[in-house]
């Protein structure tokens, strides 16, 4: 069974009667204790072993508490830690001054023992629930794409079963060759290669802004326009330069791919139960730009006359002709958007 360290208390304060008083009440509670005479040794402490509070003297020579707070709260490392401050004064204007430069709390002079450990405890308390939940956001937008994470934990956005119609590029990519790789390794060497390679797909996607839909194996499906948007046309930009992007990056590893980019009005929001929903896009765009990828070359993006449009005419695009989709009824437009490059790589590993 893991025994949990005892929390870190730094006590900031100049005299050394009060320091005595207030280490002899957290020691007999346990707590691990640090003491500084000043200001900015409290600082140079609290930089290089971090507390999981402090209790801060509101007057000290030279530097004092307002301003020692002050810098503490601009150290992106101590940003999170509380500061209590300890206090003779009883004046409203200090206690408000204090919580303005970022005190969480503030305990008065003559020390009352239970009150001090209950306000430590307290706040000890808050702070390792706010890093346990802060975990626990991190280890769950794993499984979200960053803006949809970013909308959620900001309040923007709820977690409720709704959709709503938007305009959006969307983006397949499929690796060539797969089979052969997959036959050629072994399970965990093949995870471990596919996992670096979607990584960096997904880094690649997170750079160029778009919203990270799905892996279906050794595919990646990505969307410009929601849950935020640059404006059709430059959501469209945006994917193409990211495609681009990624053939580069699957080259680097030896290995090629096909890409499918199409655009239009789909269907976006949040599909599945009361319980789990799933953030997706659904559509005849979102079936296109599969069918189109399957349709594609190895190391090459083809698009479709509705992505074309939006691109501008400073983008060079080649005209590819009518290409029947499997499952899509009316034959497509299509255009390459690069010219034939090097010959593909050797998709064995």
């Amino acid at each position: 069974m893991t025994t949990l360290s005892p929390a870190r208390i730094l006590v900031i304060d100049d005299t050394a009667e009060n320091l005595q008083v207030v280490c002899t009440i957290l020691r007999g509670a346990s707590y691990a204790v640090s003491v500084a005479r000043s200001g900015l040794q409290g600082l140079d402490i609290a930089q290089r072993t971090p507390p999981d509070l402090i209790l801060l003297d509101l007057v000290m020579p030279g530097m004092d508490g307002f301003e020692a707070c002050r810098q503490l709260k601009a150290n992106p490392a101590l940003r999170e830690t509380p500061v209590i401050f300890l206090t003779a004064s009883h004046e409203a204007g200090d206690v408000l001054k204090g919580f303005e430069v970022g005190a969480v709390d503030y305990v008065t002079k003559p020390f009352n023992a239970a009150e001090l450990l209950s306000r430590v405890q307290t706040h000890v308390q808050l702070r390792a629930t706010r890093l346990k939940l802060s975990t626990l956001a991190r280890q769950l937008a794993r499984y979200l794409s960053p803006q949809v994470h970013e909308m959620i934990f900001s309040g923007e956005r709820e977690v409720r079963r709704e959709t709503h119609r938007r305009p959006l590029t969307v983006f397949f990519s499929d690796i060539v060759g797969f089979t052969t790789r997959t036959e050629a390794m072994g399970d965990a060497e093949l995870a471990t290669w596919l996992n670096d390679y979607l990584d960096e797909m997904a880094q690649v996607a997170q750079r160029h802004g778009g919203t990270l839909d799905k892996f279906i194996g050794d595919s990646v499906m990505v969307f410009f326009g929601d849950p935020g948007s640059s404006g059709v046309e430059e959501d469209a930009r945006r994917c193409l330069r990211m495609a681009c992007d990624m053939l580069a990056a699957a080259r680097r590893r030896k290995t090629e791919i096909r890409i499918g980019i199409h655009s239009g009005e789909c269907v976006v929001g949040n599909f599945g139960s009361e319980e789990q929903v799933n953030y997706t896009i659904i559509g005849t765009v979102v079936n296109v730009a599969a069918r189109l990828q399957a349709a594609s070359q190895p190391g090459r993006i083809l698009l479709t006359e509705s992505t074309r449009n939006l691109l501008g005419t400073e983008i060079v695009c080649d005209h590819h002709g009518l290409v029947n989709l499997r499952g899509i009824t009316q034959p497509v437009t299509t255009f390459w958007a690069s010219p034939p490059s090097s010959p593909p790589a050797d998709p064995s590993p």
